[in-house]
Formats: structure tokens, sequence, C-alpha cells
């Protein structure tokens, strides 16, 4: 993994250091007195893949804690419309998180956050990114609660991070004991029904409406399939009587024209401009095969069946004891053959019974 992704840029740090952003001391507060009294809490999930599901469970408990509290969720402006489907929330900002830290535009929402006047802010992941732990040390919130970094103090309040192996949602469970919580019970992600019959309607025809499987092109954090490896995997599914249903972003772009290209019209290409829609449709899906990508996170949230494709350790992004999310490890993706994607797919369609 890019050390930048904890570390930062040498731009964002030397920027850091010339516009003297670190936060200023705190006075010397009553810690569980000010915990239990907060009532504005910014809660910030993960901005690494998948972070926003994952941490949706600690979204739910802060709001079990904090009832008559007013509740922002701080998120990359691509996930907004995602993260106001949680009903934990009072409010989502918004934050162009793939802009470097110190940059205008994550400087006026620092100082948005800093005008807010937060009590508590809680930042989820133990390995979120820079900018994000950046945001939050500038936020101004009186209680800064979230996991301990290296060269860098954006916490009043850290928790150490446990082993890198050990399920992202399970790394939580320090940060909501000094809440006064101690479970984190599983989130399923739902999609009205309403929602999902129109995704049904308007992408999938009568006679493939219950017979699609999803192919997230997106390579996550790194390298994904190859085009080799994609078309080969479509043309699978082609012949098991499936309609491929592939998404995509802008950066897929070549690889998206190469399979239709290839299969035409037997695949349905779906741009991921609003995971909300792309949750919608997903839903109408009987599989997904991904790499370590959002869209992964999220079927896995909603049990639809998934072969995850990972280049890191699988438990760190896989609750234990699931029973929807079949796995692959490969330090290179590039090298899986499809015939194991196949056959866990057939597992995974097997077991779930869809």
């Amino acid at each position: 993994m890019d050390a930048s992704w904890l570390n930062g840029t040498l731009w964002e740090r030397v920027s850091r250091w010339w516009q003297k952003s670190a936060p200023a001391p705190s006075a010397v507060v009553d810690i569980f007195r000010e915990l239990g009294e907060a009532a504005k809490v910014l809660v910030v999930p993960n901005d690494r893949v998948g972070g926003l599901v994952i941490g949706a469970p600690v979204c739910r408990a802060v709001r079990q804690r904090y009832p008559r509290a007013h509740i922002s969720l701080l998120v990359d402006e691509g996930k907004a419309a995602m993260a106001r489907q949680l009903p934990y929330g009072d409010e989502v900002v918004g934050a162009p998180l793939r802009r470097p830290a110190g940059s205008p535009d994550l400087q006026a929402v620092r100082r948005q956050l800093q005008e807010a006047r937060y009590d508590l802010a809680i930042c989820l992941g133990a390995d979120c990114s820079y900018r994000l732990a950046w945001l939050c040390a500038g936020s101004g919130a009186r209680m800064r609660l979230g996991f301990s970094r290296q060269g860098m103090k954006p916490f009043n309040i850290e928790v150490v991070p446990r082993a890198a192996e050990v399920y992202e949602g399970e790394q939580y469970l320090g940060l909501l004991r000094l809440l006064g919580l101690e479970e984190l019970a599983e989130t399923r992600w739902a999609v009205e029904a309403e929602q999902a019959a129109q995704a049904r309607s308007r992408y999938l025809d009568e006679e493939n409406s219950r017979n699609a499987i999803g192919v997230d092109l997106s390579g996550g954090e790194g390298r994904g399939l190859s085009q080799r490896q994609l078309d080969e995997l479509v043309g699978r599914v082609i012949e098991r009587g499936a309609r491929p249903v592939l998404f995509f972003t802008p950066a897929e772009q070549r690889q998206l024209n190469f399979l239709h290209k290839s299969h035409g019209n037997r695949v349905l290409p779906y741009l991921q401009d609003d995971l909300a829609g792309s949750a919608a449709l997903l839903a109408n899906c009987r599989a997904l095969v991904a790499c370590n990508t959002e869209l992964l996170h999220l079927a896995g949230a909603m049990h639809v069946p998934v072969v995850g494709i990972f280049a890191e350790d699988p438990r760190r992004w896989v609750p234990p004891h699931n029973t929807w999310v079949k796995t692959i490890q490969a330090a290179d993706l590039r090298a899986v053959g499809i015939p194991q994607i196949a056959r866990l797919l057939e597992e995974a369609l097997a077991g779930s019974g869809r």
C-alpha cells in the first residue's frame, strides 16, 4: 500500500508546516463528562474503500448513545447521496476528499467544521487518508477521538490500532467502549422496494431481471483485473445464461469499450455516478464479482453473494464468519485464474439460493 495514504504526500506535509495547521493544545477537561454531554457530534467514516459501509454500525451506535445530539457525517462528496440513506445522522457534510490537504477546497471545509463548533469528533479507520485526519485535527471539536498515527497528533483521545488482519469493524470496538458501548452489531444495508423496482425496469428486461450478475470493473486502490481476464470472466457469465451488469467509473471507460465491442448488447454497462443508484441495481443482481472496492462492501452489507479478489489480507475487510463473500487473495491480481473465480461464483450462488 502506498505510504502516502497514511502520511500524506510531500506537498501535503510541507503545506501543513507552512500553514501552521496543527491543532492548538486543548484545555484540561473532564474527558468522561465531556463525552457524556456531547450535544454536537461529527462522525468521520474511513475514506478508504468501503469505509462508509463498514462504519454504518458505529453511526447507529453513536445515535443510540446520543439520541438528542445533532450528528453530522463527513464523507467524500461522491458518497454523500449514499450517506444520506443512513437514518442515524442529521446532516451530511460532503467534502472533496480526493484533493490534497491544504488545498483551497479543503481549507473551506475545515472552516465550515470549525464554525459548527462540535463537542465531539470521531474519526474511524486506523489508516484513513492523511487529509481526513488533517480535517479532523482542524475541526475545532473539543474532543477528537481516533486511532493514533505516526508523525501526526490529530486527536486528543487516541486508541492504539490492532493488528492489520483484524476486521475493520472490530477495530472500532475500542472507540465504542470509550463511549460506554460494548457491542458492534452488523448493519444490513437495505434498498427500498420501489427504488429496486425502478432500477430493474429501467436497466433490465423481463428475461434478465432475475438472472443478472454484477462485474465491477474498478480495481479499487490498486490494479484490478486485466482486459483479458475481464473478457474471459464476462464470457463465462454469458455462457451460464446470465446477463453481466458492468459497474464502471470513467476511469474504466477503455475496458468498458473493449468489453462492449467483444460482447455487444449481451452486457449491460452502468456508470457508478451515484452509489444509491448502484445499490438499487445491485439489489437486482444474483451475485457480484469485484476487487476490493466500495461496491464489494455494499454488496456484502446487502447480503448479495460476492466473489471478492484482494491484494491484501481479506480478513481486514470481510467480517469473520461471513457466508456471503468468497475471497481470493493474490499479491498480483493479474495472476488470478478465471476458472478459480468462476468456481467460487458457482459456490456463492449455490450457497445463497438466489
